[in-house]
């Protein structure tokens, strides 16, 4: 079958001589030709021309060799006469060549991701779980997508069995959309509600007297606004607190108009400002509302409303329901020019940041504190400490020294600043947490007597960086520091000296000659230094 190519025209010689290969054309055989390598003269015979040994394709059993196409020769003159041979049809190369990489990851990602939601619609209902809330339509919704997605992936990775594929798609897709209907945990359809509404008595605090739930009959509309806000999880934290005894109770903030990517804003303020449990969470509603369930609080209802005022307009209140509507406004959430809020020399620098102090993300009120304890306190300085005096005394604040940094320059009025510091202080030493300089620096500027023996205790234990703060208290700190002398060696001492020879009195100098009995050196310098600094302080 293949045609006749120059090089089946020639022969292949071999040198008698030298061994050397070399191929000829057919018209020297039988005559005399010297070899090119060795120069040795030989006749073409069958002994110099080489036979290789002939291949046929059916000498080799492999199953690839059947599936090439075999083409036939074109007619020529030689092939009249001859009956031609018929050819099966051509194959497919689709079923020839072995699936792509592509095809193949597609599939993986197809079934992988049909796993996973199916996962997530078993287990992501449970309470605090990614589709706590979501509506059994929605839920639907999802999966009747993602078997889609999947049934057309396997479809395409499997090209030589689309038919299989498909059907293998709709299997697993209609065992993913069964899921909703099973896994009903945070899902309930509207009638459902409806249905238990009508059970039961809804218990919520208005029902509750004397610790006794008395049955009252609601009104329709009262019910089918509950069954709009879908108040449930409201419901179990209400009843595991009245069941558990106690203050706390739980509230639920029903909000309005809240985009999702501001909503953890929205949470740590109301936990910054309630104290409410970690565990209070959001639940989606229909139309991107949220029911936000703010349990373990012990502010009353009003206080809470009040409280939540600042997110934008608070809306309806049902105390019957618990329910604080309200419709959180998107210019919270907005900052102003950065040129603006850093412009100093004009008047809108200080109102402007003033207005930013009230922001409930603590990122812009810690940068406008940092812009105000930079700046000279011109205009509302008496409305700026106080809220400087109120984020101080705020829990959930990273950025306390800044606070202090800025008190600092604005407090006018020694008193309210430091008393406020002095609390912080305390909840520190109390939970052996790490003291900043700026807090104690600010309670020493206003000469407040009671950080003394805080003051006191972290100089002790650490002299370098609390000598110069302690000396600034002045002569009040002298009756302490002649008290803890004894027990001060080393560079305790020293530094101990060093104090008295600033702030010590009369009642210093027995302590410091007692002293003066030691061999150290150093010491003895730093007391004579001490001593003198007393006696002129003194007019001696």
């Amino acid at each position: 079958m293949p045609l006749s190519t120059p090089d089946d025209l020639l022969l292949l010689i071999r040198c008698p001589s030298c061994g050397q290969r070399f191929k000829i054309g057919e018209d020297l055989r039988d005559r005399t030709v010297e070899c090119g390598n060795c120069e040795h003269r030989f006749r073409i015979e069958e002994d110099t021309i080489v036979r290789g040994r002939k291949f046929y394709p059916s000498d080799k059993k492999r199953r690839t060799l059947g599936n090439f196409q075999r083409v036939p020769l074109p007619p020529s003159d030689f092939s009249i006469g001859v009956q031609s041979i018929q050819y099966s049809a051509v194959p497919d190369p689709t079923v020839l060549e072995p699936s792509s990489p592509q095809r193949v990851i597609t599939g993986i990602i197809g079934v992988v991701g049909l796993v996973l939601i199916g996962l997530l619609l078993m287990f992501g209902g449970s309470h605090g779980g990614m589709l706590d809330g979501m509506v059994l339509e929605n839920r639907l919704l999802m999966a009747t997508f993602t078997g889609l997605m999947t049934t057309a992936m396997l479809v395409y990775a499997n090209p030589r069995a689309r038919g299989k594929a498909l059907a293998a798609g709709i299997t697993l897709s209609s065992c993913l959309i069964s899921l909703p209907f099973f896994f009903v945990d945070g899902s309930s359809l509207p009638s459902q509600r409806s249905a238990e509404t009508r059970q039961a008595p809804i218990e919520s605090p208005a029902d509750r007297k004397d610790g006794v739930v008395q049955a009252v009959a609601e009104d329709p509309a009262a019910v089918a606004l509950r069954n709009q806000i879908g108040t449930g999880p409201l419901l179990a934290e209400i009843a595991k607190h009245a069941n558990a005894g106690g203050a706390k109770h739980a509230i639920g903030l029903w909000l309005r108009g809240l985009s999702d990517s501001n909503r953890f804003l929205v949470r740590d303020y109301v936990l910054r400002m309630t104290g409410a449990d970690s565990s209070s969470h959001y639940y989606p509603r229909d139309g991107g509302d949220y029911l936000l369930v703010v349990t373990g609080i012990t502010q009353s209802f009003n206080e809470l409303a009040a409280l939540t005022a600042v997110l934008g307009e608070t809306g309806q209140l049902y105390p019957e329901l618990s329910v604080i509507e309200v419709r959180v406004s998107p210019r919270i959430f907005v900052e102003q020019s950065i040129e603006k809020l850093s412009n100093k020399e004009s008047n809108e620098f200080y109102q402007m940041n003033m207005s930013e102090l009230e922001s409930i993300d603590l990122e812009r009120v810690k940068r406008a504190v940092q812009r105000l304890a930079e700046a000279e306190p011109k205009l509302y300085r008496s409305d700026i400490t106080r809220k400087f005096i109120a984020l101080l005394g705020e829990s959930g604040i990273d950025f306390k020294d800044n606070l202090c940094r800025a008190l600092a320059v604005w407090s006018a009025e020694p008193g309210p600043a430091s008393a406020a510091a002095i609390k912080v202080v305390n909840r520190l030493v109390a939970d052996q947490k790490t003291v900043p300089k700026e807090i104690v620096s600010l309670i020493v500027k206003e000469k407040n007597a009671a950080v003394i023996p805080i003051l006191d205790e972290l100089w002790f234990k650490n002299p370098v960086p609390w000598e110069s703060l302690y000396a600034d208290l002045g002569p009040m700190i002298e009756a302490k520091m002649i008290d803890r002398f004894p027990e001060t060696q080393g560079s305790i001492r020293y530094s101990a000296v060093r104090i008295l020879g600033r702030v010590g009195g009369r009642d210093s100098l027995p302590a410091l000659e007692v002293a003066a009995t030691s061999n150290d050196s150093e010491l003895k310098v730093l007391l004579e230094q001490a001593v003198a600094a007393i006696h002129k302080r003194l007019g001696e």
